[in-house]
């Protein structure tokens, strides 16, 4: 499965898939660092909040207002990665250089999150992974990568 989630000013980010189809939209809440992940339909599947700032930015994604995976920033200048845990499942994204990420899923590479640059200076994610490793919130992980590393990309 390929996804681009291209961010809109600082409010808003679209995940189109390869044939330009708009299949989800994450909005930022009004208040606070808190964003919601809707579907095509505008239904609010997940929602994520910030829960540690500085160098080092943690998250807490939600399903129904319960905890369902944490995202820690383990470094960002030497072996940039993130790890994601919960549902028993272990996600780490990192990277040589900051741009560019692998995705590995328990210990085995499932895909890639790639990040571009627009002409507006602004940078866009492509995220490539397998299909059977897709679920719905894996565009949450492009939005962690922008927020813990796109000042420093710029």
């Amino acid at each position: 499965m390929e996804l681009f989630v291209v961010p809109k000013n600082t409010e808003k980010y679209n995940v189109f898939d390869k044939k330009d189809r708009r299949i989800y939209k994450i909005t930022r809440k009004r208040f606070g660092k808190s964003w919601t992940l809707h579907d095509a339909s505008d239904y609010a599947l997940y929602s994520m909040l910030q829960t540690g700032s500085g160098k080092k930015p943690s998250f807490k994604i939600e399903f129904n207002d319960a905890p369902f995976m944490i995202i820690t920033c383990k470094s960002i200048y030497l072996d940039p990665s993130l790890e994601c845990e919960g549902q028993g499942q272990k996600f780490v994204i990192k990277s040589r250089d900051r741009m560019n990420f692998e995705l590995l899923k328990n210990g085995t590479k499932v895909g890639s999150i790639t990040t571009e640059k627009q002409t507006n200076n602004e940078q866009k994610y492509f995220i490539e992974i397998e299909d059977k490793a897709f679920d719905d919130y894996i565009p949450l992980f492009a939005v962690c990568v922008d927020k813990c590393f796109s000042g420093l990309n710029k």
